[in-house]
């Protein structure tokens, strides 16, 4: 038992420290977010779509601030929002939502040369009480939010992979 029991205290830790060392040698970078724009009547989704672009660059490694000291910045534009309501409760009222985001992502050096410039078109389904359909929406627009930065975490982890 104590066997087993030293034997899972060592691969944890191996696996900490081995983790620990990969991220330590990723070099950070500092990155301003310059803009976020879309022609949509939903300010929610963009506090959520800046809020979890920030998240993803933060969640990469690298840190974001707008000065002097800035070595990227990233431009965010939403080319199209489909909202659609496709499922509905027992008592008639709208629960289940499809929702597809289409997003240009791109980050620009100081020499204004972009060094990355992706579209990322994400969809989702989102299953609520059928209640609430402001909230609903909210909630189906954090969930897509979510997927943009994992999807915004994964750019910029091919992008500095070694």
């Amino acid at each position: 038992m104590r066997f087993i029991f030293a034997f899972i205290i060592l691969l944890t830790f191996g696996c900490s420290v081995k983790d620990y060392k990969q991220t330590k040698n990723k070099e950070a970078y500092t990155i301003c977010v310059k803009e976020v724009s879309f022609n949509f009547p939903e300010p929610v989704l963009r506090d959520i779509i800046t809020k979890q672009v920030s998240d993803g660059i933060l969640s990469s490694g690298n840190s974001i601030e707008c000065s002097d000291k800035t070595q990227y910045f990233v431009y965010v534009n939403v080319n199209s929002l489909n909202f659609y309501t496709i499922g509905y409760s027992p008592s008639q009222k709208a629960n289940v939502y499809d929702v597809e985001l289409n997003l240009d992502f791109k980050m620009e050096d100081k020499n204004k040369d972009f060094i990355i410039d992706k579209n990322i078109l994400e969809k989702t389904q989102y299953v609520g009480t059928g209640i609430r359909s402001d909230f609903e929406k909210r909630y189906a627009f954090e969930e897509l939010g979510e997927l943009v930065k994992v999807r915004i975490i994964s750019i910029f982890e091919s992008r500095w992979q070694k």
